[in-house]
């Protein structure tokens, strides 16, 4: 699923069933996508510099995993 996304250019788009995520998960997909403005791939380096702000992003990708599709009002 497409959270979010990084263009080439450094655009960054969200999708709006974000606003229904817990705000832990919403830091976690802002700063997943913000990594790539360093990292456009998800190479170790790109999960390394996620994880530097994000110490237990695994869980929040669990999360969405878990919970995602239930992203609606």
């Amino acid at each position: 699923t497409n959270w979010g996304s990084c263009s080439s250019k450094g655009n960054l788009n969200f999708t709006w069933r974000l606003i229904f995520a817990p705000l832990e998960i919403l830091d976690y997909v802002v700063v997943h996508e913000l990594c790539h403005l360093k990292e456009q791939n998800h190479s170790q380096r790109f999960w390394d510099l996620v994880a530097e702000q994000v110490p237990d992003y695994k869980k929040k990708r669990i999360w969405l995993k878990k919970h995602g599709a239930n992203l609606y009002f």
